[in-house]
């Protein structure tokens, strides 16, 4: 007898009480973002994408607790940072415009963290969050109020053992994360590794129709960054640098994210060197998975990474990608081809030259598209991600 979609669903995440075999309740799981429903990037995107893959399961009851309007979320309020970074106090962050964001996104995470009097009353079995100050909130929550939860943390951000070692547990994102926290005496049995579940959807344009609809030439070679209009942290700066190196009026630059403190001095530059060979464009996900599959190359600038998504959207695309070798992008990636030092001036733009002129082999590119999709996707780690809650309340 054929078995429904929703069926199999519903009986794979079926929670079984060890003692009587029979249903249990499902653990109640509550996913923290500040930014969420107000930012699309990294740690708002991942916490929607496991909200939205674990919503409909049996084994759970989730809740996205978010700082701005998300479709099903409770908000909470708060500052949000962009208020902080666009007012007066903004000053301050022409001495270390790192610092300064850094605090305006402390700020955010602190306020939101007072302004959720629901997570009180619903008292979740385990919370799990990317954010730092606010998992520390939540850890001080836990012990004023006799809270019972745990507190899963996600080392999205590539911080140090020391940042989290005080919480229940903690989901790794690749392999050396998890080794550097084993090396400092965190017990590999309060830890794993589980990467982030990346969503990828072929668009239903082809690449012709995709470049008229954002208005580019058919003979442009598109190189494109999706991340934050930073240089502290994405290091933009470099990227405009190193394309502006190639004298070559079809060479365009495609930068996809949403601005901040640095966005506007970056734009200065990108038009000193750059012109009108440029473009900033701030996208919802499924523009972004159009001008993906427009695009000839995707690079990404930055030392370090927790695990950048959208290095593994564009794999998942089919694109050629130029990364540096950080240890998120060697998870990723797997194969030195893809691999650039790039704290080297000129190291980016020959690996762009040389890819342009003789292109990658097919084999190489649709080995990395085959193993983004079955390493990354839905269905390769939904069920994981809820084993993983199960257990944490079950220790």
């Amino acid at each position: 007898m054929a078995i429904s979609r929703k069926s199999s669903y519903e009986t794979h995440y079926a929670r079984v009480a060890p003692s009587t075999g029979v249903l249990a309740q499902p653990v109640k799981v509550a996913l923290l973002s500040s930014g969420l429903g107000r930012i699309n990037r990294g740690f708002e995107v991942t916490t929607s994408r496991w909200y939205e893959s674990i919503k409909d399961a049996q084994a759970v009851s989730v809740k996205v607790y978010a700082g701005g309007d998300y479709p099903g979320g409770v908000r909470g309020w708060n500052l949000e940072r962009d208020f902080l970074l666009n007012s007066p106090l903004r000053v301050f962050g022409k001495a270390n415009e790192r610092a300064f964001w850094e605090f305006c996104y402390t700020v955010e995470q602190v306020t939101f963290s007072l302004c959720l009097p629901d997570l009180l009353f619903w008292r979740p079995d385990v919370v799990w969050t990317k954010e730092v100050p606010l998992a520390h909130f939540l850890l001080a929550y836990k012990y004023l109020f006799g809270l019972r939860y745990k507190i899963i943390f996600a080392n999205g951000g590539a911080f140090r053992p020391e940042t989290y070692k005080w919480f229940d547990y903690i989901q790794h994102l690749h392999p050396d994360s998890f080794s550097e926290a084993e090396a400092i005496g965190i017990p590999a049995s309060r830890m794993q590794v589980l990467p982030n579940c990346v969503f990828y959807e072929k668009p239903s344009q082809n690449r012709q129709e995709l470049r008229a609809k954002y208005g580019f030439e058919q003979k442009d070679w598109i190189i494109i960054c999706v991340a934050a209009w930073n240089s502290f942290q994405k290091r933009l700066d470099y990227l405009i640098e190193e394309v502006a190196r190639i004298d070559d009026p079809n060479v365009k630059l495609l930068l996809c994210g949403q601005p901040e403190l640095e966005t506007a001095a970056l734009k200065e530059v990108a038009e000193l060197k750059l012109g009108d060979r440029v473009r900033w464009m701030t996208l919802l996900p499924d523009e972004v998975y159009e001008v993906l599959a427009m695009s000839d190359v995707f690079t990404l600038p930055s030392f370090r990474e927790g695990l950048a998504s959208s290095i593994i959207e564009a794999a998942m695309a089919g694109l050629p990608i130029v990364s540096h070798p950080h240890s998120g992008g060697r998870f990723i990636l797997q194969d030195d081809i893809w691999m650039s030092d790039m704290s080297q001036t000129g190291a980016l733009t020959a690996r762009l030259q040389e890819i342009k002129a003789r292109g990658v082999p097919a084999l190489k590119l649709t080995a990395l598209q085959h193993s983004a999709q079955s390493r990354f996707s839905k269905g390769a780690l939904v069920h994981q991600f809820v084993d993983m809650v199960q257990h944490v309340h079950e220790i």
